[in-house]
């Protein structure tokens, strides 16, 4: 990441230099209008007053030149960092697009995969409170038929366990499978 903090720190030093560059050549262009304007002779006559334009005019002139030099340098560089920039956040945005893309098809495999479909409703399904309803059931069906021989009985018990056990391994089974 270090390559992209120094683009961005060069990108950032060259447009601070093209603003320093743009805030002279303002300056300048005052100066010279200031310079080049035009003073009636009458004005002028009699005064201890001597124009020394064509010297400063000259001079600003030749700025002029040198801060249009810099700025076509400037532009240069520009596009010489713009360029890469530009291909490497282009590569980013397709690298990102697609991940996106990606982790929101395995989100929607996640979400439809305990779910069932009755008529337009998806209803989650948890397996082992089916079977644990299941098995209240048949506990509730003993208890209504009085065999109690069967409820006090450790098979019973022991089976019971058994079911709900497998039921969770089923169901473990069923969250870690691969999808192809």
């Amino acid at each position: 990441m270090s390559g992209g903090t120094t683009k961005e720190d060069v990108l950032g030093r060259v447009e601070s230099f093209d603003q320093s560059v743009r805030s002279l050549e303002k300056r300048l262009r005052a100066v010279e209008r200031r310079l080049s304007v035009e003073v009636p002779a009458e004005d002028v006559a009699g005064t201890v007053f001597e124009p020394q334009q064509p010297q400063v005019s000259g001079d600003v002139r030749s700025a002029i030149e040198s801060i249009d030099k810099l700025k076509a340098e400037v532009g240069e560089l520009r596009s010489l960092i713009e360029g890469p920039i530009r291909e490497d956040i282009d590569k980013l945005s397709d690298r990102l697009e697609t991940a996106l893309t990606e982790q929101d098809e395995k989100l929607k495999r996640i979400e439809d995969r305990n779910r069932i479909t009755i008529g337009s409703i998806k209803m989650p399904v948890e397996l082992s409170g089916i079977i644990g309803a299941v098995l209240l059931f048949i506990t509730g069906g003993l208890i209504f038929a009085g065999r109690w021989d069967i409820l006090r009985s450790p098979y019973f018990s022991l089976g019971l366990g058994l079911v709900l056990a497998l039921a969770v391994l089923f169901k473990f089974y069923l969250a870690n499978r691969k999808t192809a």
